[in-house]
């Protein structure tokens, strides 16, 4: 028992220690987490789930229905005078007597074309909520993506800010040995004193923004907040390819979920005005019925009937007329929605292209001015050693390397968040990978 007990404390022991771990996780991981957990997604999961339920119902108006009915009554009198009915010598009062009937009945629709069309209507229509699905499943992943990038980019930003206090600190140190040989004034060891604290605030702006960064990406992923995550995933070098207009238009006609939407929901609209229309068509009806009847199970017979039946409605106070118009309406709104959708996506896609080749040039020149920044503080540092600068030049230079880092990191960020909606606007956000 001892044993057990100890073990136990062991386990949970281990336990805890696991879940205070860091939770590694990459871009995919965060994708996929928030597709599954979003409310988003969620909801529009349960849009399709309802539009192909009503599918299955408007289905079921053309197939064969078949019911069954058992009625077994005790009527205890009928006045055949107060239905107006009067026999010589046949008795006006009847009952008490017993009724028994077991019947089976099939009705099976011919010919119904508003029916056959409201079906392929809410077809069109289950497809249309499919894709609607599937669109709102590349906005999550477009969120999560960013919000990963956000987190990425924050921790560069923290190293940054990092890299910037040491070398503040180093170049304190340095003006205050200048000043104890008597090289330097103590107006130079003030001025690294304020750089100095200058890269300790940004330092802890940084880190306020990283935590805010995680706290945002484990909100969209549907993680615990007050779990630790470690990035597995980091910023890869700019490329200068950018793709081209025509493939990229040609992509995003074929990939983004918005535009077959767009189209299978004007398909449901136009099929439901030919429903409409189809109203004002006769429909032809088969039923049958067999049933066992009597007055009671043991002296029942056979009985049954079987038919067609031809309807054409004749005047139905515009109702109809009013059906057609409306669905007519419909129509118009769900082509032009068509045809905006179809402009958006080339909007995205063309946006998409000049921000990312942008952004490339962007980022392909802040690595440069990074490079010179820290040539030029080298420089600095190296002629204030010697005692040929100043100490206003060393402290330009060293803003003007946080600058520099500043940007890079910024500008890396951008490029690889015009990826993203370049991925967003091709319809591959799901697929995207840094």
């Amino acid at each position: 028992m001892r044993r057990v007990f100890l073990t136990s404390i062991l386990l949970a022991a281990f336990g805890a220690a696991r879940a205070d771990e860091p939770m590694s996780v990459s871009l995919r991981d965060a994708v996929q987490s928030a597709v599954g957990t979003r409310l988003d997604a969620l909801i529009a999961g349960a849009k399709t789930a309802q539009a192909r339920a009503k599918e299955m119902q408007t289905a079921a108006n053309l197939l064969p229905q078949l019911t069954a009915t058992l009625a077994e009554m005790r009527t205890f009198r009928v006045s055949l005078a107060a239905e107006g009915l009067s026999f010589p010598g046949f008795p006006t009062l009847l009952g008490p007597y017993d009724t028994f009937d077991a019947r089976v009945r099939l009705t099976q629709k011919l010919f119904d074309w508003g029916a056959i069309k409201r079906a392929q209507s809410d077809e069109a229509a289950a497809r249309a909520a499919l894709y609607e699905e599937k669109a709102a499943r590349e906005q999550v992943a477009t969120a999560a993506a960013l919000s990963y990038l956000e987190a990425v980019r924050s921790g560069r930003a923290v190293a940054a800010a990092t890299a910037d206090k040491d070398v503040a600190d180093r170049l304190l140190e340095l003006a205050r040995d200048r000043k104890t040989q008597g090289a330097a004034t103590g107006v130079d060891v003030v001025r690294a004193q304020a750089r100095a604290a200058d890269a300790s605030a940004a330092l802890l702006r940084a880190q306020v923004e990283r935590r805010e960064a995680f706290l945002l990406l484990k909100r969209v992923a549907g993680w615990p907040l007050e779990r630790e995550l470690r990035l597995t995933d980091d910023f890869t070098a700019a490329s200068s390819t950018v793709p081209g207009v025509a493939q990229s238009l040609e992509d995003a006609e074929s990939g983004r979920p918005e535009i077959a939407a767009a189209e299978e929901r004007a398909r449901s609209e136009d099929l439901a005005a030919r429903a409409a229309r189809g109203d004002r068509a006769p429909s032809v009806l088969f039923a049958a019925d067999y049933a066992q009847s009597g007055t009671l199970p043991t002296n029942s017979v056979n009985v049954g009937d079987m038919g067609g039946f031809l309807t054409l409605p004749l005047f139905t106070g515009g109702q109809l007329s009013g059906r057609i118009a409306e669905a007519d309406a419909r129509t118009s709104e769900a082509r032009a929605a068509l045809s905006d959708a179809q402009q958006q996506v080339e909007l995205d896609v063309r946006t998409a292209l000049e921000r990312l080749s942008e952004s490339a040039a962007e980022e392909d020149a802040s690595e440069q001015s990074l490079a010179l920044a820290q040539r030029e503080l080298e420089m600095s540092r190296d002629r204030y050693a010697q005692g040929a600068g100043d100490s206003v030049e060393l402290v330009e230079a060293q803003a003007e390397l946080a600058r520099a880092r500043n940007a890079q990191v910024s500008a890396l960020a951008r490029y690889h968040s015009s990826r993203v909606n370049y991925a967003a606007a091709v319809g591959r956000a799901l697929e995207f990978k840094l």
